[in-house]
């Protein structure tokens, strides 16, 4: 596709001449002939739900499949393989950290979203509050991660925008000092304050609870009637240029601040959905989500530019491309009437509840891998084969992605060799989309994020084989799913199959042990409420 932003063009040759690269001192095709070690670009939606889409992951499509516009993520299923059981954390630190280090939320203790690293910023109500000693100030320099393993085995390493993976005033805030050779607009916190560069992204607003939003980096675009998708874009295709022009394979993390709050229109695309009813209905589509459509399908067009851009510089046959979510999509509140017309918590039909929640709307997550273009004569490719318009039942884990790039990268340097990665590589499941097998999946989200409403409290869960068992921290009590038959979890069938529930509740008990999870405090007591199997 062509891009559509009418003001790219201008914006470019009149704020970036400076930035132009110098003519290439290498040849170009004779470079990506000779590569042994493919590109990679990761794109990470922030909040994007698993049906906040037109691509269908669920068995049939559901009315958001026809209201939210994005061709080009379904032209990369269709280039690719799409994966209908992949999961992150519930809220976003934990995911991205889980990423960095390839280590589950239990275990590598970021297990909430961070801010200020010398206070923490659970929800208050409900008896129990957050684990004493959690990893507050997120991960830092010290710490394993991805980019720092891909610099150790010859990539160029670029993080684009939100980054959220350490707290405000430590090292960790900054991408450059966690391995990332260039750093695009990152910083410490987990959304914009603005997405116009005519409010300057927020860098003007007042300061929240000593915690600036403000994007940084871009003040050349202050002022200007741009929006923060595009600028990322613009800017994601010069350091691919950048990148390119090193000689090296390069690693991109696109980490989109879209569709986080606030819920900003993306004017180019807003036109699409104002004064208009739900497909097939008499509802009218309400502001919020005439917004938040145009921001969806902003972050679309931005992939889509991305990959034109690299089929336009000859990148593409060498260059894989992963597309997914931080965490299930937000549904507890600002957002409004879906086109089922129902409110919240109801947004990632037919998923049960939302961002933050115990339930499959909070943690399952869309995920596609491919190549930005198919060339059977690619002989990365060839190594790599990933079958077009392909679709796995797999069940994968946010922390796959770091065992995942590094196979994929064929890294040969060496982790600590006391280093424990809990995530599997998925390149497997990748090339053979009809494998599938057995793993236990657990997450652990000890505290209270916010709302209140259905599983928005601390819980763990784990999922083996079709079933899910959830333990809620605040009532001591465990629900258990056959989430292969009853996807919406609307059938607790713990009454009626307790030996299912024993067996899976000593599985998560025993791997939570396993990886040193960390429990919720008693509000009164200042005591740890540990995990308490169904027998005791």
């Amino acid at each position: 596709m062509k891009k559509s932003n009418k003001l790219s063009s201008a914006i470019k040759a009149g704020l970036l001449a400076s930035c132009m690269l110098a003519p290439q001192a290498f040849s170009m095709e004779k470079a990506v002939a000779n590569q042994v070690q493919p590109n990679i670009v990761l794109f990470l939606v922030d909040d994007l739900g698993w049906s906040d889409t037109s691509l269908q992951f669920a068995r049939e499509r559901v009315p958001s499949n026809d209201f939210f516009r994005t061709p080009n993520i379904e032209n990369m299923a269709k280039t690719g393989v799409k994966f209908t059981q992949s999961y992150a954390a519930a809220v976003c630190s934990p995911t991205r950290t889980s990423i960095m280090t390839g280590q589950n939320t239990a275990r590598h203790k970021v297990t909430n979203w961070i801010m200020l690293a010398e206070g923490d910023h659970s929800g208050t109500w409900g008896p129990n509050a957050a684990p004493a000693d959690w990893r507050l100030e997120g991960i830092q320099p010290q710490d394993v991660t991805l980019p720092k393993q891909l610099q150790m085995n010859g990539y160029h390493t670029v993080h684009i925008g939100k980054a959220h993976f350490g707290a405000l005033n430590t090292e960790g805030a900054d991408p450059l000092k966690m391995g990332f050779d260039v750093n695009v607009a990152g910083h410490a916190a987990g959304a914009p304050a603005s997405y116009y560069g005519e409010e300057n992204f927020g860098n003007d607003m007042p300061v929240i609870d000593g915690y600036p939003q403000g994007v940084p980096g871009l003040s050349e675009y202050h002022g200007k009637d741009v929006h923060l998708t595009d600028v990322l874009t613009w800017r994601a295709e010069e350091e691919i240029d950048k990148a390119a022009a090193t000689g090296k394979p390069f690693f991109i993390n696109m980490s989109y601040y879209a569709v986080h709050t606030p819920i900003e229109a993306h004017p180019r695309f807003i036109g699409n959905y104002e004064n208009r009813p739900y497909k097939g209905t008499n509802i009218d589509i309400p502001l919020v989500e005439e917004r938040y459509a145009s921001l969806v399908e902003g972050t679309d067009d931005s992939i889509g530019n991305i990959l034109e851009h690299l089929k336009e510089k000859g990148l593409a046959e060498n260059t894989l491309v992963i597309f997914t979510s931080d965490n299930g999509g937000l549904s507890a509140h600002t957002r409004e009437t879906t086109p089922r017309g129902t409110e919240r918590n109801t947004h990632n039909y037919p998923l049960r509840s939302g961002k933050g929640s115990a339930y499959e709307g909070g943690s399952r997550v869309p995920y596609v891998a491919s190549w930005a273009k198919i060339d059977s004569t690619s002989k990365l490719q060839q190594e790599l084969p990933i079958k077009p318009n392909s679709t796995s039942k797999q069940p994968l884990m946010i922390e796959d992605l770091f065992p995942t790039i590094l196979s994929v990268a064929k890294a040969t340097a060496k982790l600590p060799e006391d280093y424990i990665v809990d995530g599997i590589d998925a390149t497997k499941y990748w090339v053979n989309s009809e494998l599938k097998e057995s793993r236990e999946m657990v997450t652990h989200y000890p505290h209270v994020w916010g709302p209140f409403g259905p599983g928005y409290e601390p819980h763990s869960t784990l999922i083996l084989d079709g079933w899910k068992v959830i333990y809620f921290y605040n009532s001591n009590t465990w629900e258990l799913y056959n989430i292969d038959k009853d996807i919406g979890e609307s059938f607790n069938l713990a009454a009626k199959e307790p030996s299912i529930l024993n067996k899976l509740a000593l599985k998560l008990k025993n791997n939570l042990n396993e990886k040193g999870a960390q429990w919720p405090v008693n509000r009164m007591t200042g005591k740890e409420e540990p995990l308490r199997t169904p027998s005791l």
